[in-house]
């Protein structure tokens, strides 16, 4: 059996929901992953049963958007929880040193030395990863940093990663 496409009304009607579940469970609405989990959730209720989403009853609407809702706050909570067990300030620059990529890139016992070799070094890398070491040396967390910064989920986790191997590299060459 062959599955009609959605109609130009049937989109929009889908797209304001999209909208709504977004806001309701505080995904950006410039946020393309959350919005795209939300479309598969309310199209796969829409593709279950199309008749549900007729009438007055609205039934269908209803089972979309709360599945549609659960589905972004799940994407949202991976989200952090990859972030947070991803990029760690805390957590060490490699696994046999004890210096944390917090201690390397702000360290208030380091010699004048070091700090210029270390921000020659960073001036070398890209604008995005030089940008994120000054926000880290800042206290700005890698959520501040994205919102300061407007990047996407994306761009900051290659700023923060690539910071990270940098900084990795710097240790090797040091």
């Amino acid at each position: 059996m062959k599955k009609r496409q959605l109609s130009r009304r049937e989109q929009e009607m889908v797209e304001k929901a999209v909208t709504w579940v977004c806001r309701d469970q505080g995904a950006g609405q410039e946020d393309e992953d959350t919005r795209q989990v939300a479309w598969a959730e309310i199209l796969s209720v829409w593709r279950e049963d199309p008749g549900s989403f007729q009438g007055s009853a609205g039934r269908g609407w209803e089972r979309a958007y709360r599945l549609a809702g659960q589905a972004v706050r799940e994407e949202l909570g991976h989200r952090q929880r990859q972030r947070y067990g991803e990029i760690s300030l805390d957590a060490p620059v490699r696994g046999d040193a004890e210096t944390t990529l917090l201690q390397l890139l702000h360290s208030p016992t380091g010699s004048c030395e070091g700090s210029v070799c270390l921000w020659d070094y960073l001036s070398r890398q890209h604008p995005d990863v030089q940008r994120a070491a000054r926000a880290m040396l800042e206290g700005e967390t890698p959520g501040q940093l994205r919102t300061s910064c407007q990047w996407s989920q994306r761009r900051a986790r290659w700023a923060l990663r690539t910071l990270r191997e940098a900084m990795e590299e710097y240790l090797r060459i040091q």
